[in-house]
């Protein structure tokens, strides 16, 4: 009961991002807590540009290059259990930043955690950037699962 309460808590936010009318799509909604879970990186960086324009801010396209950097960055994640080698991945981009976040298990968890926190919202808010990229990687062996990075680049 707690788990579906602290869930609930978590999801409230987002209301504020779509219609009041519309449930989440089911790209949002998705496990990645699993193999071979695809994530449906329209219906994401659809949310983000939704809170974007929500805030005057153009939108994000997602190119081939950063999803291929977001994708190597969350295989490293994955695979070191932190943050630091796949930081590390990010830090010789030009004009790029990254979020990192493990241990949620949707996309929808993911955004409202990264919106919640006053660091990564200054990151989606970020006025001069324009393109992104973003993966999820899945390690059972992990004690967080799911392993997500956004990168967003000028």
């Amino acid at each position: 009961m707690f788990r579906i309460l602290a869930v609930f808590m978590l999801l409230l936010p987002l209301a504020g991002c779509l219609n009041a009318t519309s449930p989440l799509p089911a790209g949002l909604t998705a496990s990645m807590a699993n193999p071979g879970a695809q994530l449906d990186k329209q219906e994401a960086i659809g949310l983000i540009n939704q809170y974007r324009a929500a805030n005057n801010l153009a939108a994000l396209v997602l190119t081939t290059e950063l999803n291929i950097a977001a994708s190597q960055a969350a295989a490293r994640y994955a695979k070191d259990g932190n943050n630091n080698g796949a930081a590390a991945l990010v830090a010789g981009r030009a004009n790029a930043s990254a979020l990192f976040s493990a241990g949620y298990t949707t996309f929808a968890e993911t955004f409202s955690g990264w919106r919640g926190s006053n660091r990564d919202a200054k990151t989606l808010l970020m006025p001069n950037v324009t393109n992104a990229g973003l993966a999820v990687t899945y390690n059972a062996n992990s004690s967080f699962g799911a392993h997500w990075v956004l990168i967003v680049a000028e």
